[in-house]
């Protein structure tokens, strides 16, 4: 009698879509998901912009709806605002606390988030 080979089970899993992966933005320090590119925020027609703070260091920011692993530090406050009408508060990495950019509430709720500051995952497949 021949001896019965196991065969390999069909793999079920399913694995995230492309478009899930790679539209994720991580903190560029420790890699943790903050946010997503289908919940870029428009205001003005534009989703990025670059201010000046006070003492002169300019960001450049890209704008979400929606953040994740993101802690909202500090409380809000309309001093120096460059959205009129919108007070500011900290975003902090959740993973690491590093600062990753401001939420605006008024009119409308978005978070800025600093685009050096924040790196695009990638989705490879084997």
């Amino acid at each position: 009698m021949a001896p019965v080979l196991a065969q390999p089970k069909p793999d079920t899993r399913t694995a995230p879509g492309v478009d899930e992966a790679e539209g994720d933005w991580l903190c560029a320090w420790c890699h943790n998901r903050v946010a997503n590119e289908r919940d870029r925020f428009c205001l003005d027609g534009k989703d990025e912009f670059t201010f000046s703070n006070p003492e002169g260091l300019r960001f450049d920011i890209i704008t979400f709806s929606e953040t994740h692993g993101c802690g909202r530090t500090g409380v809000p406050t309309l001093e120096h605002t460059w959205f009129p009408g919108h007070a500011w508060s900290y975003c902090q990495c959740a993973g690491c606390a590093q600062h990753l950019g401001w939420y605006f509430a008024g009119q409308h709720e978005f978070a800025g988030l600093i685009k050096d500051r924040i790196v695009r995952a990638l989705h490879l497949r084997n």
